[in-house]
């Protein structure tokens, strides 16, 4: 992305001619040092789609560089370890907005190249730099087949205010018939090899065609969420964020009521078995997630306590990291033995070779119709169970209202290639206000479960009173929360079953169902 760097493949000449007549036009340049240099981003592709470029510099020293379109370089050194997080840096400007678009996703090396950097600057009369330049030479792409060598590049920086001196200098490289890109090296390189900076996207949704085969149109689904599984596996193993585990687990629950959903489409013996072996996968997910989520919500469960609440409750937070800890060491396990890639190798080969027995009873009937009459079930099963839910109601009604909510969602996801556009988006955005409360209510019923375990566990081991009183306080908080949720419930569900809400539903089925 272009953001006032522009760089030069040379290649294998040599460069110090085009060298030469920059040092002639005022340019001064430093010592040569070997770098390693890193573009990093997240899995996802974060810091690309918001038109930043994050390079980690690493040789005597180590330093981040961020620039971007429209943007002033930043520069913040670092220590002699990769920053992983956003945590691991030190705080300010730098991390804080590197904060607000990374979040939670772990800063991840895209493409990394090693080379003799010299470094050169344009002063004024002042002394003041105007304009900036990088000459790499005997580039190599650590890591990389089959292109390595890349040779030599110039990078020419921009500088605010001094875009005609920056021009000058690249107008003297293109004398030499060197040819601009429009962007740094790092991008240079990136594209020379055809390394796709967007990420991955985890998107349920996939080309469908109403007409078409039952059979034809499930199997395209879910092949789309078994590449979905497949990669965000090894970052659960690695443990390199919260959100592979995250998507992983979505994914394996998207499967599951996908196959529960086409019971009748698939073939039998397939979908039976593929239901009960996701339905155990996705149970080997669960406790490191809600751990996860603990931990991720636990600042804002006890923002308000006070600093000796905070201190007292340290015990409190290291035992659920302890926990989640152990919680990961079983999933990973899990996850590495013979069983669980069998089971992913056993469903990519069926999605991907034709289907040999026969498919069930709808398999052969339009996808649109199958689609629509499960989605309208699935709605009215919502409707039904929601109605029923009253002030007394147990919580395990809300909990089986919260895994309706979902399998409806996921239908509208999975299936959004046979759904028109704007009244899905529309359906899904008054569903997804009520599934916020209902997971609001889950989370704070199943860490107010888990707090108790801790309090009798720590009380047993002879934890102090301070942290007892402040397992209570935050105990309480926890309730309140619950009951504000459980109270909330009422008006959502009521804002939801409405006719707006109906008609929705009919204009996106109506187009489908035959």
């Amino acid at each position: 992305m272009p953001d006032g760097t522009t760089s030069f493949a040379v290649g294998d000449e040599d460069p110090s001619g085009a060298v030469r007549a920059l040092a002639e036009l005022g340019f001064r340049f430093d010592e040569p040092r070997t770098v390693t240099s890193s573009l990093l981003d997240t899995f996802d592709g974060r810091l690309h789609r918001a038109g930043l470029r994050l390079e980690l510099h690493q040789g005597e020293s180590a330093a981040l560089v961020m620039a971007g379109t429209g943007r002033v370089q930043a520069h913040l050194p670092v220590g002699g370890s990769v920053p992983r997080r956003v945590e691991d840096l030190p705080r300010g400007p730098f991390r804080g907005r590197l904060a607000a678009i990374v979040d939670v996703r772990a800063l991840l090396p895209q493409l990394r190249v090693t080379s003799t950097r010299t470094t050169g600057r344009w002063l004024d009369r002042a002394g003041k730099t105007v304009v900036g330049a990088t000459i790499h030479t005997g580039t190599r792409i650590v890591d990389h087949e089959p292109v390595d060598a890349i040779g030599s590049m110039i990078e020419i920086d921009e500088l605010v205010g001094y875009e005609k001196r920056a021009h000058r200098a690249t107008e003297v490289l293109e004398r030499f018939g060197l040819v601009p890109y429009a962007g740094a090296a790092l991008e240079l390189v990136a594209a020379a090899i055809g390394l796709d900076r967007r990420g991955f996207t985890d998107s349920a949704t996939v080309p469908l065609e109403p007409t078409m085969p039952s059979l034809d149109g499930f199997r395209a689904v879910l092949a789309n969420l078994a590449a979905t599984i497949v990669a965000n596996w090894q970052g659960t193993t690695e443990r390199l964020d919260t959100e592979f585990l995250h998507d992983l687990r979505v994914a394996i629950r998207r499967t599951r009521s996908v196959v529960a959903q086409g019971k009748r489409v698939l073939p039998h013996g397939v979908a039976g078995t593929a239901r009960e072996r996701f339905g155990w996968l996705g149970g080997l997910t669960a406790p490191a997630r809600d751990l996860d989520v603990y931990l991720i919500e636990w600042n804002g469960y006890t923002a308000s306590l006070g600093r000796d609440a905070l201190a007292a409750l340290e015990p409190v937070h290291a035992l659920l990291q302890r926990r989640c800890d152990a919680a990961y060491v079983s999933l990973v396990a899990a996850l590495r033995s013979p069983e669980a890639p069998e089971l992913i190798s056993w469903w990519e080969n069926w999605l991907s070779i034709p289907v040999v027995e026969p498919g069930g009873l709808h398999a052969g009937r339009e996808l649109g119709t199958v689609v629509g009459q499960r989605i309208a079930r699935a709605q009215a099963t919502l409707i039904a169970r929601g109605r029923a839910i009253g002030p007394e109601a147990p919580a395990e009604a809300v909990h089986t209202l919260r895994k309706d909510a979902k399998k409806l969602r996921y239908a509208l996801e999975c299936f959004a290639g046979v759904l028109p556009t704007a009244p899905r988006k529309d359906f899904v955005q008054r569903l997804r206000a009520l599934q916020d409360n209902l997971g609001e209510y889950q989370d704070v019923e199943v860490h107010g479960g888990q707090l108790r375990e801790i309090s009798s566990e720590l009380h047993a081991g002879g934890t102090s009173a301070d942290t007892m009183l402040a397992i209570g306080q935050l105990t309480e908080r926890l309730e309140r929360r619950g009951l504000a949720a459980r109270a909330e419930f009422t008006e959502r569900f009521a804002s939801y079953d409405t006719d707006k809400t109906r008609r929705l539903l009919d204009s996106m089925l109506d187009g489908i169902r035959r």
